[in-house]
């Protein structure tokens, strides 16, 4: 990184799309702080699928929290997985950890 440039947070994105849906305000939003991991896990997964029926290619933001100090993050860790996953289907398009990293933006399929 250069002095002076903002740094860039994590990003996936399919060769040749833009990363200009980053800029849009979220459609949705969905805070899983207070849950367990499975119940955040399952929780988002039925979000993004019901998001995804409702508002293709919409954007949407996940808050997983930044994890406990010393602790980590498991919450971020197994939605990122989670992401990862779905994005080979037909529910996610792109996703990118947003630069709290507290939370992913979530590009629809659509």
């Amino acid at each position: 990184m250069r002095r002076g440039q903002p740094e860039v947070p994590f990003a996936y994105s399919p060769p040749g799309t833009v990363k200009d849906w980053s800029d849009r305000a979220p459609d949705a939003t969905f805070d899983l702080h207070g849950q367990t991991v499975l119940e955040a896990v399952a929780n988002a997964e039925r979000f993004l699928r019901a998001q995804a029926r409702a508002r293709r290619g919409g954007v949407v933001r996940l808050i997983t929290g930044r994890g406990r100090a010393g602790g980590g993050a498991p919450i971020r860790t197994r939605v990122r997985t989670l992401l990862r996953r779905l994005r080979d289907g037909d529910v996610v398009r792109d996703y990118l950890l947003e630069e709290s990293e507290g939370s992913f933006l979530v590009r629809l399929s659509g």
